[in-house]
């Protein structure tokens, strides 16, 4: 079903078919003024009829033309009143009536109140004076009614167009107000989220970590870590789960502030996580992450973020389980429009042992994928030169 509102190619069909409207209203004057009596003519009331003619011609054309001009408006809309006045007390026999009527009707209905009496008076007394100085009927003052009626017409234009413009702001400030409530119930229901997270999740991986602390330090105080392999192996596993749960502390404070729109530089982010990668020495198939930043960084909205982070992160764990021992590449690049996050890493040989390889639920590229989605840009993976790229491109 088609919009019942005027969009903006409407508006302008509209307006040149209104411009047409007035353009054949002139000729059809200049028709009627041309086949009534007396014949505009080179001498006498002929001659003021053609040059009375000829500038009611020239302010309507310039009536026309100066839409959104207050000042060329003004004065085209005079010239009209004036010359149109002029032509009705000298040709009562034809329609030149209607440019001074015309006048008035387009004062009352653009300008101030004050400049609309002001153009409907000069037409009056142009057709007054003109009606006695050519010995006029009397009955030809009855014109300036049809003045009036141009005039209150005007007048009731301008209202409605005031009401109709009102209506439109009112709708316009309706739904800006809308959309700021539902920002505002948006974030509160973000806010509301990123306080349960932190409450329960925060709290509990908080707990944990000081429980591991306990235990790490009962068992390395325990003398057996030195000659049972089996202490010394759940000391490591002590000490893994400990790293594995401050981990998890901080990526709950990340999705805290990402939900509370209080989130990093990207580019810092990225830091940290390559400086987490270098200094996890327990952990044997961590790769050797680097990250290159091209172009002005900038704050971004906290799903793109959150998703180019995502991305990173899988992108270094993919690498652990497919390419254990590979280096890793990040490259962020800022443009004007968008930012892109392109990882790579060499691809290993067949025969390259991979332990983790079959860890993991295999979605990880398919929710990087929805999360890219989800913030507006596109995910991409490939493999070109014995080396494998995941691209994420999200616009800002």
């Amino acid at each position: 079903m088609s919009s019942p509102l005027m969009t903006s190619r409407d508006r302008a069909g509209y307006r040149w078919a209104i411009r047409a409207m007035r353009l054949a209203g002139l000729l059809a004057i200049l028709a009627s003024v041309s086949g009534a009596r007396p014949h505009p003519g080179g001498r006498g009331l002929p001659l003021v009829i053609t040059l009375a003619l000829a500038a009611a011609s020239v302010g309507w054309i310039g009536w026309l033309l100066a839409e959104g001009h207050a000042r060329l408006i003004t004065s085209a809309l005079a010239v009209m009143a004036l010359s149109g006045g002029l032509l009705g007390a000298v040709t009562p026999h034809s329609a030149a009536i209607a440019v001074a009527a015309v006048a008035a009707l387009a004062a009352g209905g653009t300008l101030r109140v004050d400049l609309s009496i002001a153009i409907a008076v000069t037409a009056a007394l142009a057709l007054a004076i003109g009606t006695l100085a050519v010995g006029g009927p009397a009955v030809m003052l009855g014109y300036l009614g049809v003045i009036g009626a141009g005039l209150c017409a005007g007048f009731i234009r301008l209202g409605y167009t005031q009401r109709a413009d009102q209506a439109e702001q009112l709708l316009a400030e309706t739904q800006r107000a809308r959309t700021a409530e539902a920002h505002a119930a948006a974030l509160a229901e973000r806010t509301r989220i990123a306080r349960e997270i932190h409450d329960i999740l925060a709290h509990s991986l908080g707990a944990l970590s000081m429980q591991l602390e306990a235990a790490q330090a009962l068992l390395t105080a325990s003398p057996a870590h030195e000659t049972d392999p089996a202490v010394a192996k759940a000391l490591r596993c002590v000490e893994r789960s400990g790293q594995l749960t401050r981990e998890g502390l901080t990526e709950t404070r990340r999705a805290v502030l990402a939900l509370r729109e209080d989130t990093a530089l990207l580019p810092q982010m990225l830091a940290a996580l390559a400086a987490s990668r270098t200094d996890n020495e327990h952990d044997q198939q961590a790769a050797i992450l680097t990250v290159h930043t091209r172009g002005t960084a900038r704050r971004l909205e906290p799903d793109a973020t959150l998703a180019l982070y995502r991305t990173a992160q899988e992108a270094v764990t993919n690498a652990a389980k497919h390419a254990p021992g590979q280096p890793v590449t990040l490259e962020l690049d800022y443009t004007a429009d968008h930012v892109t996050l392109t990882a790579t890493n060499p691809l290993p040989n067949k025969t390259t042992p991979r332990p983790l390889g079959a860890s993991g639920a295999g979605y990880g590229l398919t929710g990087l994928r929805e999360r890219a989605e989800l913030a507006g840009g596109t995910l991409t993976t490939q493999a070109v030169d014995n080396t494998w790229s995941l691209c994420v491109t999200i616009p800002t």
